[in-house]
């Protein structure tokens, strides 16, 4: 690997709206160590071979490969490699999008370092190999080469994001059945402890792996998938408000419209004028008493 690093100045509008990219580079071998770095930016570093050490405050790390490393700003900092060397890639950005990216849990700032197991260095390997292109992008003057590596950038982002513990939490085994089982009934009208039942596994188990590979608790996970499917009936289909809130789970219309305005932005009425292709007028758009949701 030929060593490189890139720094650009990008777009005020990236900066202030988006997700601009500022730099990145490859090194490898015997790389000098530093400490009480601070940067005005996020950053990661992905160590793909060998081991050394990272600093993060107070507190000192063994680096094993292969790892992550989540750089934050203003939070000071030092790493380096061990006697023996190794690989890092590194990549520095900033904007509004940085920002959301931590706020949803991709970057959480008391798992600074994550170290991957093996199961995880496919999607590793998938990160690495987008540098290439980055680097080209950095290279390539004018807002195109802006938009191509922020494009570039966040799907770095985005795979690393996927590692947000100790030997990682894509999905695998149970959780992947278990996701996949509660995408198949997201639709019935269940309790908690009845969609816990009906997966075989208890509340717990059921709260834990939602929120370790989705981020979010079974609940929200369900009313997200539900939401999906009444927007896909919408757009499709001609069916009447008050089926399509039956098909996703809710026996009444006027809460599943209120709910479905809430998630959305639009009416459920408003969304089909927008992205029905053979529109037909609605008879009903809510209005009816509230009712109390069954999924609890």
């Amino acid at each position: 690997m030929d060593d490189w690093s890139t720094y650009r100045h990008p777009a005020s509008p990236l900066r202030d709206l988006g997700l601009a990219c500022l730099g990145a580079g490859e090194q490898s071998g015997m790389l000098p160590s530093f400490a009480g770095r601070t940067l005005s930016s996020h950053a990661i570093v992905l160590v793909s071979e060998g081991s050394g050490h990272f600093t993060v405050g107070s507190r000192r790390f063994t680096v094993q490969a292969p790892a992550i490393i989540r750089l934050f700003p203003g939070v000071s900092h030092g790493y380096g490699p061990g006697p023996m060397g190794w690989k890092e890639h590194w990549l520095l950005f900033t904007g509004p999008t940085a920002r959301a990216l931590e706020e949803l849990g991709c970057f959480v700032r008391n798992q600074a370092l994550v170290q991957l197991d093996g199961s995880s260095e496919v999607g590793l390997e998938e990160s690495l190999g987008l540098f290439s292109a980055l680097r080209q992008a950095l290279l390539t003057g004018g807002p195109q080469g802006d938009l191509d590596a922020s494009v570039l950038c966040q799907r770095v982002l985005v795979e690393a994001g996927k590692h947000r513990t100790a030997g990682g939490d894509g999905l695998k085994g149970k959780d992947e059945q278990l996701l996949s089982k509660l995408h198949e009934t997201a639709h019935l009208p269940l309790t908690l402890s009845q969609l816990a039942a009906s997966l075989k596994v208890s509340v717990p188990e059921l709260r834990h792996a939602v929120q370790a590979v989705t981020g979010v608790g079974p609940k929200e996970l369900v009313i997200q998938l539900r939401i999906s499917r009444a927007q896909s009936l919408l757009a499709d289909t001609d069916l009447p408000v008050q089926r399509i809130a039956t098909l996703t789970g809710y026996d009444d219309p006027a809460y599943f419209s209120r709910l479905f305005t809430k998630k959305t932005g639009s009416s459920p009425s408003r969304f089909r004028r927008e992205h029905h292709r053979d529109l037909k007028t609605e008879a009903f758009d809510g209005g009816c008493a509230p009712a109390v949701e069954r999924f609890s």
